[in-house]
């Protein structure tokens, strides 16, 4: 049985879904409104009713979706629930609960800026994270 599951950070990372999950498959894209992207140590969701944030779909496995909890500190570190998804269905998604300060590494902004250009994505969204993070 396969799940969607809704990236929005490094994750949208082909390479670092590929080792965390391999075999998952891209299974789409769309903008989450009334949410945007935020960076403190890593990304979070915060809401804001006037963004939107970029989501990558992925097509994951219950092994998939076992490794992405222990990835992601679930339950501790961050939340797992579902979300509603455009023309039907509900993804998995994450939400930080225990505040991590930043700013974000080198590197973990580098894996989110290779995360962005591999959906295609505008950079706009994570520009602005990035600026307000520094």
């Amino acid at each position: 049985m396969t799940a969607l599951y809704a990236a929005y950070g490094s994750n949208l990372s082909h390479a670092q879904m590929q080792q965390r999950c391999p075999g998952a498959g891209i299974a789409g894209q769309f903008p989450l409104p009334g949410w945007r992207l935020v960076l403190h140590r890593f990304a979070r969701l915060e809401p804001d009713p006037a963004a939107h944030c970029p989501i990558g779909l992925w097509r994951i496995t219950p092994r998939h979706l076992a490794a992405l909890d222990r990835a992601e500190g679930h339950p501790v570190i961050y939340r797992r629930e579902l979300l509603a998804v455009p023309g039907g269905g509900t993804a998995w998604i994450y939400h930080e609960r225990v505040y991590r300060p930043g700013p974000p590494s080198a590197a973990y902004v580098a894996r989110l800026h290779e995360g962005y250009a591999d959906f295609g994505f505008d950079p706009a969204p994570l520009q602005a994270a990035i600026a307000a993070a520094g």
